[in-house]
């Protein structure tokens, strides 16, 4: 007994050693307080399980010398870029002060600056997408380079596979990327197999695997989605390399996802190629030589002014958030987001009842089902505070509203991959597009109003009414909010 007592004594000396010394080290990280003290209270009444998911998802790490040569190597590429655009010429001007106030901001968090002379088509429908998308790769005579976090098996993305597939055996350099989690079954497939025979680059984004959770975070995803082609078109937006079929669930409600994506011709197209090749040259290994190969100085294609904001844990951390937050503070008239995954940090909430403080009509669109109980509460956590603030919550049914969207004014739009939770702000690399067009907002505006024509409203007394263990769960998620 005195022996197992002494071992007992022991296996508490080091528990406690360990929470102690993590707990120091959580402290000592400088992150956002939210998320020190939500790791505080699950080292607290957790503390085995706290200490393990600390070592998988506690810190953001590409692994150090990883992360050190992706954030130098998209230093370079955008310096060079920057570069070759200042030499030409390129047109930056926004259209009026207030803009150019808001490019500079975001110019100085991202490492990239507004590009004018855009013509961008706003794409509301999955097949639609993907039709464009196959034309441009039929079309292609230089490259195609693609980018998506999840690439389905199966339906109209096999058709994404074989027009691919059909540019490389005609000679078209072919690089395609996918994250390794969300397209893990796809990697698996004959039909990745047939592209790496047929010539296609294939790789993935951020591997995962048991080893690796010793020195890199395992949960840091590429959720961007994008396409270039020919350096002189390109795509963006919610969508993924998924069709109409893609993971609906009719027994619970979800989907189909709703999703909204940009094809853009111009200027900002040799942007986000510059995203690409950061990401490219990180995960695949291969040496592409001078960029300026890449960036072929497309014709201007129209008159719109285009941001490309990409932000993630390398070189650019909480850039799009840091945009989306002057903007909040900059709107004189009216702001509506649509977003899946709601979980706000008090600086968004609090830019968000100080807009409607100012006069500024303030609407939130989210799907009435989500895919992701825990996120969903921990959202609906949020809805009376923002409720009592004069916020207008609504909630869209039915399919899973997936797009992300954002309008200012009437005048400024903004449309990406980024949601609106601390794991797209600071997290995951993603990708975003601030237009300066009135034209492209009153487009983008008119989209949103037909999500909000199929949504229902929610009214603060009956979110008050809600049952008392509902509001209890909810309030639960909301202290993980800050991980999620």
């Amino acid at each position: 007994m005195p022996q197992w007592s002494g071992l007992i004594t022991t296996l508490l000396v080091l528990d406690g050693l360990a929470r102690a010394g993590l707990a120091v080290r959580v402290i000592m990280r400088r992150r956002p307080v939210p998320v020190t003290l939500a790791w505080l209270v699950l080292l607290f009444y957790l503390p085995v399980a706290s200490l393990v998911a600390y070592i998988m998802i506690g810190e953001v790490r590409l692994g150090e010398r990883k992360g050190r040569r992706f954030a130098e190597r998209t230093r370079r590429i955008e310096q060079q870029a920057v570069a070759l655009w200042n030499h030409r010429g390129a047109d930056r001007t926004a259209q009026d002060e207030v803009m150019g106030r808001l490019a500079k901001l975001a110019t100085a968090v991202s490492g990239l600056p507004a590009l004018r002379g855009n013509r961008l088509e706003l794409l509301e429908n999955p097949a639609v997408m993907l039709d464009a998308l196959i034309r441009d790769i039929h079309a292609a005579r230089s490259h195609c380079h693609l980018l998506f976090y999840i690439w389905m098996c199966g339906g109209k993305a096999d058709e994404v596979v074989e027009a691919v597939i059909a540019a490389a055996k005609r000679g078209v350099v072919c690089r395609v990327l996918v994250d390794a989690v969300g397209s893990k079954a796809f990697l698996r497939t004959d039909r990745a197999r047939a592209m790496r025979e047929a010539g296609v680059r294939l790789a993935a984004a951020v591997p995962a695997n048991p080893l690796r959770m010793l020195f890199h975070r395992i949960d840091l995803r590429n959720h961007r989605k994008i396409a270039v082609i020919d350096g002189v078109v390109a795509y963006t937006g919610s969508q993924n390399i998924t069709d109409a079929t893609f993971k609906v669930n009719r027994r619970l409600g979800v989907g189909p996802w709703i999703d909204a994506s940009v094809r853009l011709e111009g200027p900002a197209a040799e942007a986000l190629q510059t995203v690409f090749l950061s990401d490219w040259i990180m995960d695949s290994g291969e040496d592409v030589g001078a960029i300026g190969q890449f960036l072929p100085d497309p014709a201007e294609a129209g008159t719109s002014t285009v941001h490309v904001v990409p932000s993630g844990p390398g070189p650019e951390p909480d850039a799009i958030r840091q945009a989306m937050l002057a903007m909040f503070f900059a709107a004189r008239e009216e702001i509506v987001i649509t977003t899946p995954y709601f979980v706000p940090d008090e600086a968004t909430k609090t830019a968000l009842t100080n807009a409607v403080l100012r006069g500024v009509s303030v609407a939130l669109i989210v799907p009435k089902v989500l895919d992701a109980p825990i996120v969903a509460a921990a959202a609906r956590a949020h809805f009376e505070d923002l409720l009592e603030g004069g916020v207008k919550v609504q909630r869209h049914g039915p399919g899973l509203l997936h797009a992300k969207t954002l309008t200012i004014d009437r005048r400024l739009a903004v449309i990406g991959t980024a949601n609106f939770d601390m794991r797209s702000f600071w997290l995951n690399f993603e990708s975003t597009l601030f237009v300066y067009d009135a034209v492209f907002a009153e487009e983008l505006r008119a989209l949103q109003g037909r999500y909000i024509a199929s949504s229902e409203g929610i009214e603060l007394a009956a979110w008050r009414a809600r049952p008392a263990t509902r509001r209890f769960v909810d309030n639960i998620a909301q202290l993980l909010g800050p991980l999620l």
